[in-house]
């Protein structure tokens, strides 16, 4: 079996001269490409860094990025993708808890990361390399990191059960979840999507989507089987309806905010879609309405898969599909196993809602340091997210619910439990509610309801601000609003799912 690094290797001997990487002004060819990362793996051994340590990105997209995954998968070290929307103080939480000895720092994030580095506890002296221009004396620059280092290959051998990714999922005020793969399980994941979606080397992927994310499985199995893409560091509707028509995209992956834009959009109506045959979405509910415009506008292109970063892709509604199957996610994917279970763990028959669990070798192998939350979510090869869903009798599964309150903003999950605990540090909350609201652009948006403590004052602007100090901005509450009391369940609970579906009545909701 080969992972990434030794498809990219073998690439770069089939097809040496062909465009693999393409940004804004610079276009690699998989021998360039190859060149590149084999320097990188060897600098990262030639700093003392062992398979199984682990290195952390905090960047937005770039070629840069594709070369660390590319290095990580050669030298048998593991990458820690991280969220660059956090804040500095959530960030060095998330840092601390992965064990990352090296950071590879986007070079917009100089200044904050500044601000933060001396509380960073395995953080190697050298271990800060800058994915363009250091503005700081002992930080180094990604070119400089690599310009002393031979591009033969590195030859170490890494094992398939090794580590080799770790994405967060989690809030980080509280305990982070660090979701770990190995080498065969993203690899497996990787295969498996590959056929549900059709994908080969005569294909241009669009990789829009931040490369912290599980859809990055996209990009890395379109290199994988010899296909192209371009890397967009930002989302900008105007130039993606550029890119997809100059660059002949033939695929992407949007979450259903970005679709929305794009349908926003000025350019749409004079974009040709020609070659585009495979427009992924999924990460948040998409409303009907949206679905129904880009199949009208675009084109029968839309896949919508069901999955988790945990999981994998489990289910794709094909385009054929769209418009007979209504709020529906499709049938389970390639080497994916679906099953609705009622409380006891039973299998439900069509028609019945339960509990949603999934079998697929291409799950993550454990959440990391924490082997309680990997029991609760792993039963023995089935997973759950705590999704709630039914089947119908042609064995297509819907979403009916979630069972836990997190919120799926614009793509980005969001758990309330965090935002609640900034609330309560608040001089003036006695108490809060968070939880998700419709909105038609993000899917959902956060809405606090708070409890003063007798005798304080607080506007929901001071609330907003308050936040904004603390967590990342699409965390923080987009309305707040104020309350005598909290409903709660005979044993104290807030009936949080009483709150939230009072404001969804007659929405479409997950």
């Amino acid at each position: 079996m080969i992972h990434f690094g030794d498809s990219l290797r073998m690439n770069a001997t089939k097809f040496p001269q062909k465009i693999c990487l393409i940004d804004e002004t610079r276009r690699l060819t998989f021998a360039e490409f190859n060149h590149q990362v084999n320097k990188l793996a060897n600098a990262l051994l030639g700093h003392g860094l062992k398979p199984g340590d682990k290195i952390a990105v905090f960047s937005r997209n770039s070629i840069e990025y594709m070369e660390i995954f590319h290095a990580c998968a050669k030298a048998g070290i593991c990458i820690v993708t991280l969220n660059f929307w956090l804040k500095p103080e959530e960030l060095v939480v998330l840092f601390n808890h992965s064990d990352a000895l090296f950071v590879f720092l986007g070079d917009s994030f100089q200044e904050a990361f500044s601000s933060i580095e001396g509380q960073l506890k395995n953080l190697r002296p050298d271990g800060v390399v800058v994915i363009g221009q250091s503005r700081n004396s002992r930080w180094t620059s990604y070119d400089k990191f690599l310009s002393s280092w031979s591009d033969e290959e590195p030859g170490v051998s890494v094992s398939w059960d090794a580590p080799y990714w770790m994405l967060y999922t989690s809030g980080t005020t509280g305990n982070p979840k660090g979701v770990l793969r190995s080498h065969k399980r993203t690899v497996l994941c990787s295969w498996y999507t590959l056929l549900e979606f059709n994908l080969s080397r005569k294909d241009i992927f669009l990789a829009i989507s931040p490369f912290f994310h599980g859809v990055t499985f996209f990009p890395l199995m379109v290199l994988m089987v010899g296909g192209a893409i371009f890397v967009a560091s930002e989302f900008n509707a105007e130039k993606v309806l550029e890119i997809v028509e100059k660059e002949k995209i033939t695929a992407s992956f949007m979450v259903p905010t970005m679709l929305d834009m794009l349908l926003n959009s000025s350019r749409l109506e004079k974009t040709r879609f020609d070659v585009l045959r495979c427009l992924v979405t999924g990460g948040a509910p998409m409303p009907t309405s949206l679905k129904e415009d880009i199949l009208k506008r675009v084109g029968p292109v839309l896949y919508e898969f069901y999955g988790a970063g945990e999981s994998g892709y489990l289910a794709v509604l094909h385009p054929q599909d769209q418009y007979r199957k209504i709020r529906c996610c499709g049938q389970p994917c390639f080497g994916a196993e679906l099953e609705v279970r009622d409380t006891e763990g039973q299998p439900l028959p069509v028609g019945q809602v339960g509990k949603l669990f999934s079998k697929c070798a291409g799950r993550f192998d454990g959440y990391y340091k924490d082997p309680e939350r990997t029991a609760e979510a792993l039963h023995g090869e089935w997973f759950t997210a705590g999704d709630l869903g039914m089947k119908d009798a042609e064995n297509y599964y819907y979403i009916v619910d979630r069972e836990t309150d997190m919120i799926i903003s614009g793509g980005e999950n969001i758990y309330p439990r965090e935002i609640e605990d900034i609330l309560k540090s608040h001089p003036a909350v006695a108490d809060s509610a968070v939880f998700g609201i419709p909105d038609k652009r993000w899917g959902e948006v956060v809405k606090a309801m708070i409890v003063l403590k007798t005798g304080y004052s607080a506007s929901a602007e001071e609330i907003i601000a308050y936040c904004s100090k603390h967590l990342a901005g699409y965390k923080r509450p987009k309305i707040v609003s104020f309350v005598e009391d909290l409903p709660r369940t005979s044993s104290g609970k807030i009936m949080k799912k009483k709150i939230r579906d009072e404001h969804w009545n007659e929405k479409e909701k997950v």
